[in-house]
């Protein structure tokens, strides 16, 4: 009859493997990515049948992405929050979150 420390151990074992799997997960669905802003714009976001217009930067990207497959060298247009459009000049470096979970970056440093 099994008592309440071999439940412990499958308890844990089963949380990490949960965490490791969380962990893959997460690391195959985001990515930090470094720039310079080459241009602003304006872009559309369909939702189904719906369509949002969003501000835009257009990136040029300094290093490789392994998530997304950028490479280096490549300008890529990135929806943003109308907040971080304000707040950004084009020749700006950025460090960037790109998730495909969230309809826009998010930027994480600017210079």
């Amino acid at each position: 009859m099994p008592d309440w420390k071999d439940l412990t151990v499958v308890l844990c074992a089963g949380l990490i493997v949960l965490g490791a799997v969380a962990l893959a997960t997460s690391a195959q669905s985001s990515a930090i990515v470094k720039g310079q802003i080459v241009e602003k714009g304006i872009g559309v976001l369909r939702f189904g049948e719906k369509r949002n217009l969003t501000n835009t930067i257009s990136v040029l990207i300094e290093d490789d992405d392994r998530v997304f497959d950028i490479k280096r060298g490549t300008v890529v247009k990135y929806p943003v929050s109308e907040r971080d459009a304000k707040d950004l000049q084009i020749g700006s470096r950025v460090e960037m979150l790109i998730s495909s979970y969230s309809p826009t970056v998010r930027i994480l440093s600017s210079k």
